[in-house]
């Protein structure tokens, strides 16, 4: 079996012994399928063979093989296309999580038998003590027949992830002993698989470990460059680096691949924008050519920065250099040079000036898909597109003809779109097409021929229900599947959601869940409409459970951390807003939610920072009952969330109104709390001088009303009483005494400024602190005169 392995991957190799492998390599599948062993697997549910487990194993790889070439690499002629043993049964056995096989999918009777034979083994194998290098060939294999069963349901399933997932698990255990270069393979596939399963987080950790065990580096630096004809200035561009490749001493492409013939980039075409950057140096236009693992590798960093990240113009910017290493490469495997086109043209379908390069980019890949094997002069035979493809990103024959529909519908091509979307059985896009046509009856009538003429579906019944807002399509599709669809509870739900009956919504969205759980759209939509009807129980298990899947995007936490707090579980609101925040760091209302739950779950160092961070990214930032809050804390030794003192906060908390202050230096009342936290009577007068600069310069009325003036003389009262007492306790220092002189001087000047403008409006509230702030002013006047006799 390593001989397969090797084989798939460097086609170069000698030709394995046996009629099985000299078949499997010149693409004769027809043989195995039609083979007694195949026809027993397939037909009896309950198998019972004489076939050896290696036979087994090898009747699964064949007819997976078989199934990658009619559904996802071709060549496939007409007899390929058809499907006598895809009855209802085969595609019901091949369900997961209610959801159903894409309906373009061909022969799902191939990958029936991977599915039932790769089942009887892995059972097989726990139960026995195999060796290593067994254990690694069927894991490998049975987890390269899970992405491609997922890559034909159209909405990822719970079941197959998991199953996955734990795969992985006992893949990894045998790889202590492999090679080093299929040990980077199979990392690299690993990482792919988790990136066909969205799972950001597991596939950043991968993504390490693939790095870590190759020891290539991959990143993109910035070199002087133009991008068009006419650009006189050169202007930073990016361009990919990588680090060491030597190291993994691998053979070249050419001696790997050197006699594959591959799709190429299409002529740009443009009167303006030049065919790809032209940088300065003219050391960094020449293409580097790299060795095919690394080719996939570089692929592999591709897709997963595509996936991860917000499809933005710096993306896309970011992912650009990765995409053009690829496309000019001399040799290489085919689906990665099939893969890196499609996702080229995919981006340059948004651009005004690369959507016709797209769209005839697509064309071409469609055509190469479905030439007939017969067309030699044309036609790439199966074992050139087959070796090293499941390192490589899989791309079904269907989605391309969907994605060049959607770049017809683009340029405004929507009645050539219609006539594809309507060959895929794309019914959502046939839906959307007819009513930009304003059509939208013809998408229902449509619908009804097909269930009239090949029987109803599941599927078929819920896009009617999509056309015609009748909910008992939707009905229909439910017992139709014996009331074990998703797909059927979902569109009964967002029907209702649509339409903002959230009760009715959570109803069916929940049941949806129940049964797929890995349904990230329609746990948000869950999520949404339990906090609309203040549910908050349904809310947090709608957005715990899409977190637990993808703990990237602050705004699902953003809403878990609000259920928290409506079901009083502040605590756990704290610790969910820390993981928002690692999502998006730069968005103040979460920090600001953040702020406002460490207060109550006094965390106040927390806090601190918080408030330190919201003060960089809204200017003028102040919430006063949150820094009172903290301040009294601090001032009087209160216990934190861990038992600790606050007083230990209190040159943290110093720092962070400096810079509060430097922001707002008219509000007093900011002066006032920092001068709460100040040590010494002379720094306190100092921050409570600048105090009541603030407040009088702020509001130049303010003696005209009650409040504001009885909060000015009551702060004069007090600067007026610490600048007293600290120049009587120090000025026998005579190393403090000129300051200490000078704060009473400047004390007494604002309680006579303040007597002035005060005393003119009598108002009864001010009436004693004023006689208190008089006395205090003569006392000061006093002190100072004897202070100049001596």
């Amino acid at each position: 079996m390593d001989s397969l392995l090797q084989t798939l991957r460097h086609p170069k190799a000698p030709e394995p012994s046996g009629r099985f492998y000299a078949h499997l390599l010149k693409a004769e599948l027809n043989a195995l399928l039609d083979s007694d062993i195949f026809t027993e697997v397939l037909v009896i549910e309950e198998f019972h063979t004489t076939a050896s487990n290696e036979e087994l194993l090898h009747l699964a790889i064949g007819s997976l093989i078989a199934f990658l070439q009619f559904n996802f690499l071709g060549p496939r002629d007409k007899t390929q296309q058809s499907d006598p043993t895809s009855l209802e049964n085969t595609r019901a056995q091949l369900k997961s999580d209610g959801e159903e096989l894409n309906v373009n999918v061909v022969r799902a009777d191939c990958l029936l038998v991977c599915k039932k034979i790769f089942e009887r083994l892995i059972n097989h194998d726990a139960e026995s003590n195999a060796s290593a290098g067994s254990q690694l060939c069927l894991r490998l294999w049975y987890q390269r027949y899970l992405l491609v069963h997922q890559r034909c349901i159209d909405d990822l399933t719970h079941e197959l992830y998991e199953r996955f997932n734990g795969n992985v698990a006992a893949l990894e255990a045998t790889l202590t002993d492999a090679d080093r270069s299929l040990k980077v393979e199979i990392c690299l596939e690993i990482l792919l698989g988790y990136i066909q399963f969205k799972r950001i987080t597991k596939s950043e950790q991968w993504l390490s470990k693939l790095e870590s065990s190759s020891n290539v580096a991959l990143s993109v630096e910035g070199a002087l460059g133009v991008r068009t004809k006419f650009q006189q200035n050169p202007l930073p561009q990016l361009i990919l680096r990588l680090q060491g490749v030597d190291d993994l001493e691998l053979p070249d492409a050419c001696e790997t691949h050197g006699n594959f013939k591959l799709p190429s980039i299409l002529k740009l075409e443009d009167e303006v924008r030049l065919e790809k950057v032209k940088f300065l140096n003219e050391q960094e236009n020449e293409d580097l050519q790299l060795p095919a693992l690394v080719q996939n590798m570089v692929l592999g960093k591709l897709y997963f920065l595509y996936v991860s990240q917000p499809k933005e113009q710096l993306t896309l910017e970011e992912i650009q250099p990765y995409i053009t290493s690829l496309v000019y490469q001399r040799f290489g495997p085919w689906e990665t040079r099939v893969a890196a086109l499609f996702l080229n043209a995919t981006i340059e379908a948004t651009h005004k000036r690369t959507v016709d390069r797209s769209l005839r980019q697509i064309e071409e890949l469609i055509q190469q898909f479905a030439t007939a094997p017969s067309d030699e002069s044309a036609s790439i035979p199966i074992e050139h597109r087959l070796p090293m493809v499941f390192s490589s990103w899989l791309i079904s024959y269907w989605q391309m003809k969907e994605k060049l529909a959607d770049v017809m519908v683009s340029l405004g091509m929507v009645k050539g779109a219609l006539d594809i979307y309507q060959a895929v059985q794309s019914w959502e896009n046939v839906i959307d097409c007819y009513t930009v046509l304003e059509m939208r009856h013809l998408a229902a009538a449509v619908i009804r021929e097909l269930i009239e003429r090949n029987g109803p579906t599941v599927r078929l019944y819920c896009m009617l229900g999509d056309a015609t807002d009748d909910v008992d399509c939707y009905q229909q599709a439910w017992n139709l599947s014996k009331e074990t669809s998703a797909s059927a509870q979902r569109h009964w739900g967002n029907y209702y959601f649509a339409r903002k009956d959230y009760t009715s919504a959570i109803e069916h969205l929940r049941r949806s869940i129940e049964i797929n759980c890995l349904q990230e759209r329609t746990l948000l939509r869950l999520g949404y409409s339990a906090l609309q009807l203040e549910r908050w129980e349904e809310a947090a298990y709608a957005y715990r459970l899409y977190t637990s899947f993808e703990s990237h995007g602050f705004e699902p936490w953003n809403n878990l951390a609000k259920a928290y707090i409506m079901l009083g579980e502040k605590p756990r609101a704290h610790k969910v807003l820390q993981e928002a925040l690692k999502c998006n760091f730069s968005n103040w209302k979460v920090w600001e939610n953040y702020l406002l739950v460490c207060i109550d779950t006094r965390n106040f160092a927390d806090a601190l920072n918080a408030y330190e961070r919201l003060l960089e990214l809204k200017d003028r930032y102040y919430d006063k009952q949150v820094l009172e809050i903290i301040v009294r804390a601090i001032v009087l030794g209160e216990s934190d969330a861990d038992g600790t003192s606050c007083s230990r906060l209190k040159k943290k908390a110093i720092s962070m109104l400096g810079h509060a202050c430097a922001q707002q230096p008219n509000n007093g009342y900011l002066y006032e709390l920092a001068a709460e936290l100040e040590d010494t009577d002379l720094l306190r007068c100092q921050k409570l001088q600048n105090a009541y600069r603030g407040y009088t310069q702020s509001n130049s009325q303010w003696a005209k009303v009650s409040e504001s003036c009885s909060t000015v003389v009551n702060l004069c009262v007090e600067l007026c009483e610490r600048s007293l007492k600290a120049f009587v306790d120090g000025k026998k220092e005579e190393e403090r005494f000129v300051a200490l002189r000078s704060q009473l001087s400047s004390a007494r000047l604002t309680g006579q400024a303040c007597l002035r403008s005060a005393s003119s409006e009598a108002w009864p509230l001010c009436v004693e602190p004023l006689g208190v702030l008089q006395t205090l002013v003569d006392n000061i006047t006093t002190e100072l005169k004897q202070a100049m006799g001596q």
